[in-house]
């Protein structure tokens, strides 16, 4: 639909721009949080792709090409961001206030690391992931953590919004709905669910209507587990959201690199979880090793003893106690099989000088040996 009760502003104007930033700090004075809805159109890079095109260029709306202007005339009208004004403004009136930016286009690094947005939509977690383009996520995140780690922790990641089909439309209700879900849980940054998600409702959520068009009930089934697989990680989210004591590893098989799977730890105050969720529906087998030449070893990034004999964690998903083999850990890997959008997760992992007790009733390949445990609350 037209957006018929939408003002077009043109930036282009000191004025204008002036006299939004004014208006945005009257907002903040008055809200905890500004969500900005398609920001990255006022980007400059796109603000004049969109209005101003270049001169012969080829215009992105083909009836702003009239407008044209030249590189030195845009500059010259629009010279700073508009989004790092508008930053800079609500740290010095109004810094108890949370910027959040809908900036889709790949832009979502620019805005944290660049323009100083506190936090950004990320919407190539659900297309990458929903794609299984795998490589290209873990690129990014190799990317990312090269640079400056803290830019995760701003990231709002989601796996559908308003402006998208629903997360069972696009992930089905599925093994793979629940390992792009326990990513949303476990990655750094913000875990943003939609309007009925774990409800597991099809109808898109749309503002213009009044009431829901389809007459759904919420799936009991997928809700519950919810409850057992993701809302437990959700009340952990002090130990995943930061990104200062987050690693990357890879997953190691005879083929080489697996770049399905997504191996990684995190931690905060003495508390330490190991994640590894395979996006993919072939099964696989490896061994967990350092994410790069330089990168510390999974004992090492986990924050453990070196030397460690046996080290216990409960595995989260199966509800249970674990053994490791801490040497194996730190000297050779982890060893580790997942099916088809499997996923392990290993928390409150510490030393444990005696062992697994004699009645342990499962040796699993790898140095892990288990014990049965009721699941957590």
């Amino acid at each position: 639909l037209p957006w018929n009760d939408t003002a077009q502003l043109d930036y282009l104007q000191t004025e204008v721009r002036a006299a939004m930033i004014e208006l945005i700090i009257g907002q903040a004075r008055r809200f905890d949080l500004i969500r900005f809805d398609a920001a990255m159109t006022l980007a400059k890079r796109h603000f004049q792709r969109l209005w101003y095109p270049l001169p012969g260029g080829g215009a992105g709306i083909p009836s702003r090409e009239r407008f044209a202007l030249s590189a030195e005339q845009f500059e010259g009208a629009f010279p700073e961001e508009f989004w790092r004004q508008v930053v800079q403004a609500v740290e010095k009136q109004a810094p108890q206030t949370l910027l959040v930016a809908e900036a889709f286009w790949m832009l979502e690094g620019f805005f944290v690391r660049d323009l100083g947005m506190h936090r950004v939509y990320n919407s190539a977690f659900m297309h990458m992931l929903r794609d299984g383009d795998n490589r290209r996520y873990r690129e990014i995140l190799r990317d990312i953590l090269a640079t400056d780690s803290r830019i995760l922790q701003r990231f709002v990641n989601f796996m559908n919004n308003p402006d998208e089909a629903t997360a069972v439309e696009q992930f089905g209700k599925g093994d793979k709905y629940f390992a792009v879900a326990v990513l949303l849980a476990t990655l750094p940054g913000l875990p943003l669910f939609g309007h009925g998600q774990v409800e597991g409702l099809r109808e898109k959520y749309g503002m213009e209507f009044l009431r829901p068009m389809l007459d759904e009930q919420a799936d009991a089934g997928f809700f519950r587990h919810h409850q057992s697989q993701i809302f437990p990680l959700l009340r952990r989210r002090r130990l995943f959201a930061g990104a200062e004591h987050f690693r990357l590893f890879d997953l190691e098989t005879p083929k080489g690199i697996c770049e399905d799977v997504f191996a990684f730890c995190n931690r905060t105050d003495g508390e330490s979880a190991l994640v590894l969720v395979n996006n993919c529906e072939r099964p696989v087998h490896g061994m967990i090793r350092p994410g790069g030449k330089d990168s510390p070893t999974p004992a090492q990034a986990l924050g453990l003893p070196r030397d460690c004999r046996w080290l216990t964690a409960l595995e989260h998903h199966r509800g249970r106690r674990i053994w490791l083999d801490g040497r194996q850990l730190e000297h050779q890997g982890l060893a580790i099989g997942l099916g088809g959008y499997d996923y392990r997760i290993l928390l409150e992992l510490r030393p444990d000088p005696e062992g697994p007790p004699t009645h342990a009733a499962e040796v699993i390949p790898g140095g892990w040996v288990a014990l049965p445990e009721h699941p957590e609350p």
